[in-house]
């Protein structure tokens, strides 16, 4: 992979531009046709196609509002073009409430961007309760 980022240093990136709520950095590192995973407040997954429809997606929830961190705790490469890693979480909103989760981020690269993301929130329902203000 000379002269691309590892998978790793490309979600590394990805959980970065989603902390810092920038779609622009997000969206450089996404294949235009990334195909997403995305845990839902049931527990199942979300399947959104297309990196246009998934930063949408993304910026439908005001992470602006909140003070938001997100640290990598661990990471894997389980294959040469993959990487996964474990993302602690915490924010707290406007109004003092607060959010602790973790989140485990598996993703497959080609051409040097990430084609597939698989995104498995540890406590879904909290994590949507939170980030829709109830």
């Amino acid at each position: 992979m000379t002269g691309e980022r590892s998978p790793e240093g490309l979600v590394r990136d990805l959980v970065a531009a989603f902390a810092a709520v920038d779609p622009e950095a997000m969206g450089a590192v996404l294949a235009d046709d990334v195909v997403a995973h995305i845990t839902n407040a049931a527990g199942g997954s979300d399947v959104i196609s297309g990196r246009d429809e998934l930063v949408s997606r993304l910026g439908a929830f005001d992470y602006g509002s909140a003070e938001l961190s997100l640290t990598v705790t661990n990471a894997v490469e389980p294959a040469a073009d993959q990487a996964m890693v474990m993302v602690e979480v915490r924010a707290t909103r406007s109004d003092g409430a607060k959010l602790h989760n973790h989140a485990a981020h598996l993703c497959t690269v080609r051409d040097g961007l990430i084609s597939e993301w698989w995104m498995v929130d540890a406590l879904p329902a909290r994590s949507d309760e939170f980030w829709r203000g109830a």
